[in-house]
């Protein structure tokens, strides 16, 4: 239950009511804090506060009377009384000096100090300013850095404000694995079992290896010991997924929508994480939907596609749809005789007089040719339905195989989803060199027997395109075409287990010495001694080098997401006589032009020269770097989830992969042909001895 603790304050120099959770508040206690009279958020103290009025008490009361089972109310003593107005400034503060002292602890283990003022709020603006320390919420105290410098800065402004100091150093922490705990805040005061305490300490040691706020720490780790306080008296890391989906929907009712979040982010962290289970998804909402937006063409380049199409109908069509962008309701109800009604109610995108003067001549040829009764598009001497006239559009895109319409419309469907880049470019070009292997057929006509005879002629390409060609087909028809496809005719590849092949440590440095090209030299060694991607390679900026740290930081990688990585010290000569010589603007690597990223197919040669130098035959690329990387830290006994943060991988699973490879099993197994030797003293012909 959490506590809601009542205290007057003083924000802005107004008299304020404090309203302080001491946890986050479920959804019904944030709809009644958010519908109190004058209600505001401070962000510095992160709470919610009200006017100061009399009897507040029990207004408060009667507001969160309506859930007294989710909320324990605690007010506090209100302000002391204001001094009289002719009192001076110094005699105020002579009167908090003697009624308040301020304490400073220090922790010399953890290199830091805490600050604990209680309620003054001048003193808690003062080292808000300051932005070198934080505010620890659960403990109501400040954490800084162990610095001199800021200490003696610190003590200044208690003693400006004319407080009173004490000072007290902690008791030194000499169990290393309380040394190892993750510097987060500490729960409220909770029962825990000592299974319970052991997963926890797990979850803080999992959290310590994530570069993350201590706001955010403190999120997940008040959330998780939720989840734990629910729990208790079950084996936790063997609950199932319907168990934690089921306790997710509980709370999916309690909490506002920002708190579910949170709470499914630190459960998921807890499984995902710490345990290495493989990813969850909780879908509590429907689906998105995607949002089809009607292709708009300016005229000049619609008339550039219809200029082959013989039929004025079918331009007209064209025209009505795509730079008009009128509905097909509205065109099955237009009239023979339209001009007029174009003339006065109709309004073209961007007024082009060229393009009504085309639209004119395009109405007049149709009423010449076709002989129809009332309206302007007929089938079979009545107007077209909506499903006639669809069927009609399909035909005349097929027809004419107008290949830049279609592309066009599922590029503009694809912006709209929220898809990498990449993805897009993936999905659209496969799907349009599938709509080319049917001369442009629209998919409504393109059956599920169709579909599967061209997956069976892709069956010898490699699983991923098979992979793709299903993601783009289920995205087009599925989402774009309202069609659902058939696990019958459209099958996933079986992936096969393939270990990933990497150098030995003598083939690296056999390779660096086949050059004396310090660009080549570097590139290299750092995809090796930082275990990056190819793309992260080329991204790499002069201001992305920790010389001083030993670190790399790699931002925005695959999946959207910033990490650190090392970086040899013995790396530190080269670097330096490659700047001088070189002298990048940019990025680390460039091409010839200063500022342009140097190409990945440039970076490919360079290792494969060096890799056919140094005598190695087999196929190399790139990655193999990166799996060079993970092997031989695993080699070396290192932590996997140490490996995991540095190559960045979201599921320790990936990581795994690179445990088949050093994995010593098989060199304690013996063939049982060497067992049958010993026992039968069989010899092979050309070990027998002569005669």
């Amino acid at each position: 239950m959490p506590r809601l603790t009542i205290y007057p304050i003083e924000h802005r120099k107004e008299k304020r009511i404090a309203l302080d959770f001491d946890a986050f508040p479920c959804k019904e206690l944030d709809e009644i804090t958010r519908n109190l009279p004058g209600r505001r958020f401070s962000a510095s103290k992160k709470m919610w506060h009200i006017p100061l009025e009399e009897g507040y008490q029990f207004k408060l009361t009667e507001a969160f009377a309506k859930v007294p089972h989710l909320v324990d109310l605690v007010f506090q003593e209100p302000l002391p009384p204001e001094p009289a107005q002719k009192r001076s400034r110094s005699s105020s503060l002579h009167k908090n000096s003697k009624s308040q002292k301020v304490k400073i602890s220090i922790d010399k283990t953890r290199k830091r100090f805490y600050v604990d003022h209680g309620y003054c709020p001048r003193l808690f603006n003062a080292f808000n300013h300051l932005e070198e320390g934080y505010w620890e919420k659960n403990h109501r105290n400040w954490v800084f850095n162990g610095d001199n410098f800021l200490y003696t800065k610190v003590k200044s402004i208690i003693e400006k404000n004319g407080f009173l100091w004490e000072k007290k150093v902690l008791a030194t922490v000499t169990n290393a694995q309380d040394k190892a705990k993750p510097e987060v805040a500490q729960p409220s005061k909770i029962n825990l079992q000592s299974t319970e305490r052991e997963i926890l300490s797990l979850y803080d040691t999992t959290l310590s290896l994530k570069r993350m706020s201590a706001r955010t720490c403190e999120i997940y780790r008040s959330f998780f010991v939720r989840f734990l306080k629910d729990h208790q008296g079950k084996e936790i890391p063997q609950l199932s997924y319907e168990e934690i989906f089921s306790y997710i929907k509980i709370q999916s009712a309690i909490l506002g929508e920002t708190g579910l979040r949170q709470s499914i982010a630190a459960i998921k962290f807890y499984y995902e994480r710490a345990l290495g289970r493989d990813k969850m998804f909780f879908y509590l909402k429907e689906k998105k939907t995607i949002k089809k937006t009607l292709l708009y063409l300016p005229f000049h380049e619609l008339k550039q596609i219809i200029e082959g199409i013989h039929s004025p109908g079918d331009q007209l069509l064209l025209f009505l749809i795509y730079h008009a962008n009128m509905k097909l309701q509205d065109i099955c109800s237009l009239r023979r005789n339209a001009e007029p009604l174009y003339n006065t109610n109709f309004h073209l995108p961007g007024n082009d007089q060229d393009a009504y003067s085309y639209l004119r001549q395009l109405i007049s040829e149709c009423d010449a040719q076709h002989s129809n009764e009332l309206h302007l598009f007929e089938f079979r001497g009545k107007p077209h339905s909506i499903q006639t006239l669809k069927g009609k559009l399909y035909r005349i895109l097929q027809r004419y195989r107008l290949k830049d319409i279609y592309e066009k419309q599922y590029e503009l469907i694809l912006n709209k989803t929220g898809y990498s880049v990449k993805t897009q470019k993936m999905y659209l070009g496969a799907f349009m060199k599938f709509l080319a292997h049917f001369n442009y057929k629209h998919p409504s006509f393109i059956s599920e027997e169709e579909i599967k005879e061209y997956m069976i002629l892709h069956r010898e390409r490699s699983s991923a395109h098979q992979d793709n060609l299903v993601n783009s087909f289920k995205f087009f028809f599925e989402k774009v075409h309202n069609h659902t496809l058939s696990n019958k005719y459209v099958m996933r590849p079986r992936r096969g287990f393939h270990l990933p092949d990497y150098f030995s440590p003598q083939e690296i440095g056999t390779m660096l010495q086949t050059t004396d090209n310090l660009k080549h030299k570097l590139i290299i060694a750092i995809g090796y001694s930082a275990g990056l991607r190819r793309k992260e390679i080329q991204n790499l900026k002069l201001t992305d080098i920790d010389l001083k740290n030993n670190r790399l930081f790699i931002k925005n990688s695959k999946g959207k997401k910033d990490r650190y990585s090392l970086f040899s010290k013995h790396l530190h000569t080269l670097l330096k006589d490659y700047i001088n010589k070189e002298r990048p603007k940019v990025y680390l690597f460039e091409g010839k032009k200063p500022g342009i990223q140097y190409s990945a197919t440039s970076m490919a040669i360079v290792l494969k020269r060096m890799a056919k130098a140094a005598g190695i035959q087999r196929k190399v690329n790139l990655h193999m770097l990166r799996h060079s990387f993970a092997t031989h830290l695993l080699e070396d006994g290192k932590d996997i989830r140490y490996v995991q943060e540095l190559l960045g991988h979201k599921n320790i699973k990936t990581t795994e992969r690179y445990t088949h490879i050093i994995s010593d099993a098989l060199l304690s197994v013996t063939s049982p042909f060497d067992r049958m030797i010993s026992e039968t003293s069989f010899q092979a012909p050309e070990n027998k001895p002569p005669p």
